[in-house]
Parts: structure tokens; C-alpha cells; sequence
């Protein structure tokens, strides 16, 4: 049977290989930090006043997306996204 003889120990040299795992161990890569992109755009802030009346439409987006969009409007104290979508443009359009 294959199994029958012993296995051979990896760190049979003990003393040498402690060594070797110990200093692998204490050795931790340099990671450089990612600089964080700049936000090009002014985001809204709640207004009670409507401007016009609204309809209804609709859009597709990436399921991660329409998640970041929830947490981004929830943040900024509106309780829909399309609130936050639209004052979002009525800020940032051009006129």
C-alpha cells in the first residue's frame, strides 16, 4: 500500500528552518498607500420645495450601483433615491 512508509517532515532541520520561517515571518511587504480620487461635483442637500411636478421613469443600473445609491442618498438624509437623483441634477445641470 502507498501509505505504509513514512512521510518525509518538512522541517527536519530544525534550527535552520525555524530560522528561515522565522525571519519569512518578521520580513512584511511595503504596501503603498492609494491616493483618493477628487469629487468633481457639489452633492445636494434636502429642500422641502418641489419646483415642478414629477413622473415617473425608468432606468437600469448594476445591482452594486443602485446599493451604492441607497447608502449615498440615506447619508445625505434623503428617504428615496430618486429625490436624491433629482435634486442631484438640478444642482449639477447645465442651464
Amino acid at each position: 500500500m502507498a501509505f505504509d512508509r513514512p512521510k518525509k517532515n518538512a522541517f527536519q532541520n530544525g534550527k535552520e528552518t525555524h530560522e528561515k520561517m522565522t525571519e519569512a515571518l518578521n520580513n512584511k511587504p511595503e504596501v503603498q498607500e492609494v491616493p483618493q480620487p477628487t469629487i468633481n461635483y457639489s452633492l445636494p442637500t434636502k429642500t422641502p420645495i418641489q419646483k415642478e411636478k414629477v413622473k415617473p421613469f425608468t432606468f437600469t443600473l448594476k445591482p452594486s450601483n443602485r446599493k451604492a445609491l441607497n447608502r449615498i442618498a440615506k447619508r445625505h438624509g434623503f428617504t428615496s433615491t430618486s429625490a436624491f437623483l433629482d435634486e442631484w441634477i438640478e444642482q449639477n445641470k447645465d442651464n
